[in-house]
C-alpha cells in the first residue's frame, strides 16, 4: 500500500508532464473496421450479406452501399422491422440503386427462415449477448453460410473488473444474457456450432476513444447522464418510469464501463 508521505511526494515526472502524455491520442480504430474485415473476407459485387438483429438496418444499407452485395436484414423485433422498412422507403427516394438491394424481414436468430448455404456473409454486430439459445444461433448461421463464408461477429464480454453486483444491474434491464458475456462460454459454443476461429480482436475502450476523439463523444455524454440519473433518483424514476429508468442507466454504464475495462468487446471472423 502506498504511504500517504509516498504519495504527496514527488517521485517521477510532474503532474502537467504525466497529463500531456496522457494527452496523446494512441490512434484508436473505429467501426469502420468492421467493413474493413468484411472486405478482407471477400464481401463484394453479387454476393450476398445476411445482417442478424439488424435494428433500423443501418449497418445493412452500410454493406449494401459500400460493396454492391445484396443485404438481408433480419430482427425479432416488430418495431425493429417497422424502422428497416420506413428506411427502406426513404432509402428509395434517396439511392434507389442501394434500397434495391435491400430486404428485411422479421425472424429469429434461432430460426433463419433461408435455405441452407445461402448467405457467403453473416453480420453479427452487438446482438448476440441477447440470444437465449446462443449455440442454436450460431448453428442456424453456420447453416446458411455457403462453404466458404464468414461470419462476423462484434461481441461484448464482462471482464473480471465487472463485480458481480455490478452485472446483476446491467444485465436484465438490457435484455442481456449474462452467459452469453463470458468469453469461455461463448468460444465454445463457436465451436460446437461448426465454425472456426479465424481471427479474434480485443477493442477494450477503442470505438470508445475513437468516438470521444472525433467529436461524437457519446459516452461523455453517457456518464453526465448516470451520474443525473444516479443523483436525481427519486425524482427521474417515478416520471420516466422504473423499467424505463433502469433501462436507460444500464444503457449509459454500458459505455462507461467499456472505457474503464469492466466491458470489453471483441471481433471474431468465423469460418
Amino acid at each position: 500500500m502506498t504511504s500517504i508521505e509516498d504519495f504527496y511526494t514527488d517521485q517521477g515526472p510532474s503532474e502537467e508532464a504525466v497529463g500531456t502524455l496522457l494527452d496523446q491520442s494512441l490512434h484508436p480504430r473505429g467501426p469502420e473496421m468492421l467493413f474493413d474485415l468484411a472486405a478482407e473476407v471477400g464481401l463484394g459485387a453479387g454476393k450476398r450479406a445476411l445482417d442478424v438483429g439488424c435494428g433500423g438496418g443501418r449497418h445493412m444499407f452500410g454493406l449494401a452501399r459500400r460493396f454492391g452485395c445484396s443485404a438481408f436484414g433480419v430482427d425479432p423485433v416488430q418495431a425493429q422491422i417497422d424502422r428497416a422498412r420506413e428506411a427502406v422507403e426513404r432509402e428509395r427516394e434517396a439511392e434507389p440503386s442501394v434500397a434495391s438491394l435491400v430486404q428485411v424481414a422479421r425472424a429469429r436468430i434461432e430460426a433463419l427462415p433461408f435455405a441452407d448455404s445461402s448467405f457467403d456473409l453473416v453480420w453479427a454486430r452487438d446482438m448476440l449477448i441477447h440470444v437465449p439459445d446462443l449455440l442454436a444461433g450460431l448453428k442456424e448461421c453456420r447453416r446458411v453460410l455457403k462453404e466458404g463464408g464468414h461470419a462476423l461477429v462484434f461481441q461484448m464480454f464482462a471482464t473480471p473488473w465487472l463485480e458481480p453486483q455490478e452485472a446483476r444491474r446491467l444485465w436484465p434491464p438490457l435484455a442481456a444474457v449474462a452467459r452469453n458475456a463470458d468469453p469461455e462460454f461463448f468460444e465454445e459454443s463457436v465451436r460446437q456450432a461448426g465454425f472456426t476461429v479465424v481471427t479474434r480482436d480485443e477493442i477494450g475502450s477503442e470505438w470508445r476513444e475513437f468516438a470521444e476523439e472525433s467529436g461524437e463523444q457519446k459516452t461523455s455524454r453517457r456518464l453526465l447522464r448516470a451520474a443525473r440519473l444516479l443523483r436525481g433518483r427519486d425524482r427521474l424514476a417515478p416520471e420516466i418510469g422504473r423499467a424505463a429508468y433502469e433501462a436507460t442507466l444500464a444503457d449509459c454504464l454500458w459505455g462507461v464501463y467499456q472505457m474503464i475495462g469492466k466491458l470489453s468487446p471483441r471481433v471474431y471472423a468465423l469460418a
